[in-house]
């Protein structure tokens, strides 16, 4: 193990430029693959929050009375494409109103529980359900409008599915550079030294011998420029956290109704990163030198 470290320090110190760039490019690559994996968790988070706001408000008119509404939302209720709903009596309607307008008393002088409609907030449990909800609801009796921002969920909706697929290819595109990356870098140092390799092979150094400081190096550099990467992406989920946007926190696609901390998530994420920078140094190396060493 000594006698590996000290082969890296040498290396270190007489490819000064060649450990800098070298460091440098993988850091590169693996904060842009965290921040691309943030990218896609926050447009799969942001598709989430939208799916719990109320996505329909169905308003009634005044003869149809509270007697027919509540049963009319008893039955949606036992839709199973929904999750939520939520009754807004004429009254609860005009405390809305006074709220919303508090600072334009002219406005709430003119203004009565009687002249507000009643209505029924509406949240479904995918928004892809959303269209044919809309369209039933208008056919009913009663029923005097139906407000479904139609335009803005689908075109949010496109945008996190473009998101999403684009991430993915170029969550891939970032492993294959990393990859990329540690063989190139390796074999720059193996063909550096290949007179001393050969001469190493000639007097009966073992394969292990001459292989086990090229693939510590790829490990080193990719480990420390993934630690690197993953101490910037804790710093940005710190900040995250304390903004306070997300107050649910971020969601996981694969895992819905789960939501965790962007602090916990940017952890996660920094320990995945580390684990991939140790597999693509092993393996990176490891192939680099079976290509070029012709074992």
């Amino acid at each position: 193990m000594a006698k590996i470290w000290e082969s890296l320090t040498n290396y270190l110190k007489k490819e000064k430029l060649m450990s800098i760039s070298s460091f440098l490019i993988m850091l590169a690559t693996f904060l842009l693959l965290g921040i691309f994996i943030n990218i896609v968790v926050l447009s799969q988070t942001m598709l989430r929050y939208l799916e719990e706001q109320a996505q329909i408000t169905v308003f009634f008119k005044d003869e149809f009375g509270e007697d027919k509404i509540l049963p009319f939302k008893e039955q949606l209720s036992s839709d199973e494409r929904m999750s939520e709903v939520l009754y807004i009596s004429k009254e609860e309607a005009l405390r809305i109103f006074k709220e919303i307008n508090k600072d334009q008393p002219v406005l709430l002088e003119s203004i009565s529980a009687s002249v507000l409609p009643a209505s029924l907030e509406i949240k479904t449990s995918n928004i892809a359900d959303l269209d044919g909800l809309s369209d039933e609801l208008r056919n009913k009796d009663g029923v005097e409008e139906v407000r479904y921002y139609k335009d803005v969920v689908q075109r949010f909706r496109s945008v996190s599915t473009a998101v999403y697929i684009v991430g993915i290819i170029l969550v891939v595109s970032f492993f294959v550079i990393s990859y990329s990356v540690v063989i190139s870098s390796l074999r720059t140092a193996i063909n550096s030294r290949g007179s001393e390799l050969e001469v190493m092979k000639l007097v009966g150094a073992s394969d292990s011998y001459v292989k086990n400081p090229f693939i510590y190096q790829g490990v080193f550099f990719s480990v420390i420029s993934a630690l690197g990467a993953s101490i910037i992406i804790i710093l940005l989920g710190f900040v995250m956290s304390k903004v306070g946007v997300l107050s649910k926190g971020l969601s996981l696609g694969f895992l819905p109704g789960l939501f965790i901390s962007p602090v916990l998530f940017s952890l996660i994420l920094s320990f995945i990163l580390i684990i991939s920078g140790f597999l693509l140094g092993y393996f990176g190396s490891s192939t680099a030198i079976k290509k070029y060493l012709k074992y």
